[in-house]
């Protein structure tokens, strides 16, 4: 790995699995928690989130706990941010202060530049835009990982609001790297303009169709807003024809396993009924995202 987790690209095969390998490491015997190891305690972490978050968020607190470094959560609406000051300035008077990584969430793809003003400080991508969700996609995989022990027999089904998705771009390059058989892009055509065409799947508008024989499917949460402001067809169509549940997974593989992100709009891109189905891995990738920040943030500090 390199010193700053900005994306996947560049990242090996062996990259990876060896990220996967350490996440699990970490489990407790019991494989119900993740074991405190006192690696890094003269580590500063700093958590910057300029916008919304709490899986991702509060992982990368637990998982630098589990560490042993000291975590900061930055915040941003009692800052100096607040007044005026930018970003850059208020990362150099962090790095003055000997913050040793900073963790960032933007609107915007700022984080490529920082990189490269602030070499005494790494920097993990906790969401860039509709751009990357490097971290995010890790835990995908690892989840995947658990109940299918090859990538490159998978068909993969992803639904929902893909233009608006930092996740689906971190994905893609992501299952680029370990493997894939076919993956079929699927919702709204107004949500998927950017998927219709695109060079690593196939859009497919009709649910039934794109997730036939699917191993694995991956539902995407849709902004409640866009349904009444964006779409030509009214939230109730939607649910009709878009929504993961119970029934619309039976064109499936039998062994399907089910993912989302989260947060999950229970009732719009899928049922409460089918999260509760036990091919249902969201808790996995809940549960998961713990140890592999654990072990990205393991990796980044054993480079410097």
């Amino acid at each position: 790995m390199s010193k700053n987790l900005i994306n996947l690209s560049g990242h090996s095969k062996k990259d990876i699995f060896d990220l996967i390998d350490l996440a699990n490491n970490f489990k407790s015997e019991e494989m119900l928690g993740y074991r405190h190891e006192n690696l890094f305690p003269d580590k500063k972490i700093v958590s910057m989130f300029c916008e919304p978050s709490t899986r991702t968020k509060l992982s990368f607190e637990v998982a630098a706990h589990n560490l042993g470094a000291t975590f900061i959560d930055f915040d941003l609406n009692n800052s100096s941010m607040e007044k005026g000051e930018t970003l850059e300035d208020t990362l150099d008077a962090m790095e003055m202060m000997g913050v040793d990584l900073c963790i960032l969430r933007h609107t915007e793809s700022v984080i490529h530049e920082l990189e490269k003003s602030f070499l005494n400080m790494q920097f993990i991508n906790a969401g860039e835009g509709t751009v990357a969700h490097p971290t995010q996609s890790l835990i995908d995989l690892m989840t995947i990982h658990e109940s299918k022990e090859k990538f490159d027999n998978l068909n993969i089904a992803i639904v929902g609001d893909l233009d608006h998705s930092r996740v689906v771009s971190s994905f893609l390059e992501a299952i680029k790297i370990v493997g894939y058989k076919r993956v079929t892009f699927c919702g709204h055509p107004d949500l998927c303009k950017d998927y219709i065409e695109n060079p690593i799947g196939s859009f497919e508008p009709e649910l039934d169709v794109a997730l036939q024989d699917a191993d694995v499917v991956m539902t995407l949460r849709i902004q409640n807003e866009r349904l009444s402001d964006k779409l030509s067809i009214s939230a109730n169509d939607y649910i009709e024809r878009y929504q993961i549940n119970v029934d619309s997974l039976q064109v499936a593989d039998p062994d399907m396993i089910l993912l989302h992100p989260g947060p999950v709009n229970f009732g719009i891109e899928l049922s409460k009924e089918a999260a509760e189905l036990e091919n249902c891995k969201i808790r996995n990738q809940i549960f998961n995202g713990v140890g592999m920040r654990m072990a990205v943030l393991t990796k980044l500090f054993s480079q410097t």
